[in-house]
């Protein structure tokens, strides 16, 4: 596992998995490191897991655009297949998962906290929301279909076609997260609230969430290359590669 992105730690029986990367852009780092951890634990019987961030206001703002602005069409093909693996392993993990939602959750980070059970989101200055279309790019097929067995079409609209970013308390309203917190609380109110659902019996909490979205988990698994290759041809055009330049410089200032 690639060292110094991911501190793991184990706190009475949950695993705390807390980026530590920057900003927690994703890059194949962070995705390596969370998708051998998941698989790690998988194997090990699938306890409970939080995933947090140890930035004080970015959760994760999506990929690391500065790294991939300029890349060429086979490696944003080859990061794209790493990102829809890791929303695969984290949304499909048999175990209780929840996502501790301290500051930013934008786009691929968004989407990442979306695989998880329990969200828990801190008020204040805190936006969670899908980019995407702003940049040009629809959300990857494999991530709609979690989001639809996610979310109510009214929240999913307001993500997908808006892209203005929800505050916690919009996002409770809609039912993007299910707990609001003070920033300083999130991760004890999550770690609270993952609890619970860790009381319920084992093995009716795992086959209920398999009956829940086994069809979408094999849908994922079994992929849709149409999909991808409509984003990577939107990624592509002209008019895309101008805005995602343009936003990859601003991150570099």
């Amino acid at each position: 596992m690639p060292d110094n992105v991911l501190v793991h730690e184990e706190n009475r029986g949950i695993h705390r998995l807390v980026m530590d990367h920057g900003p927690n852009a994703l890059d194949p780092a962070l995705m390596s490191a969370l998708t051998e951890t998941l698989h790690q634990l998988k194997e090990e019987g699938a306890p409970c897991v939080v995933l947090a961030s140890s930035h004080p206001t970015l959760f994760c703002p999506g990929w690391n655009l500065k790294l991939i602005a300029q890349s060429e069409r086979d490696e944003v093909a080859q990061f794209l297949q790493a990102f829809n693996k890791l929303i695969l392993d984290l949304f499909s993990y048999p175990g209780p998962t929840a996502a501790a939602i301290g500051g930013h959750a934008v786009a691929g980070g968004c989407l990442l906290s979306m695989c998880c059970d329990l969200r828990v989101m801190a008020t204040g200055q805190a936006r969670q929301g899908l980019s995407e279309l702003n940049l040009g790019v629809p959300i990857p097929g494999g991530c709609l279909r979690m989001l639809r067995a996610r979310l109510s079409s009214p929240a999913l609209d307001e993500l997908v076609f808006r892209g203005e970013g929800c505050t916690a308390t919009r996002s409770r309203e809609l039912g993007i997260v299910h707990r609001t917190s003070e920033v300083v609380e999130v991760l004890a109110v999550t770690e609270l609230e993952l609890g619970k659902l860790a009381g319920r019996p084992r093995q009716a909490f795992v086959e209920s969430k398999r009956f829940l979205f086994g069809d979408t988990w094999e849908k994922m698994r079994r992929g849709a290359p149409d999909e991808d290759a409509a984003f990577l041809d939107c990624w592509f055009q002209k008019e895309t590669r101008v805005r995602i330049a343009g936003v990859a410089k601003q991150l570099r200032q």
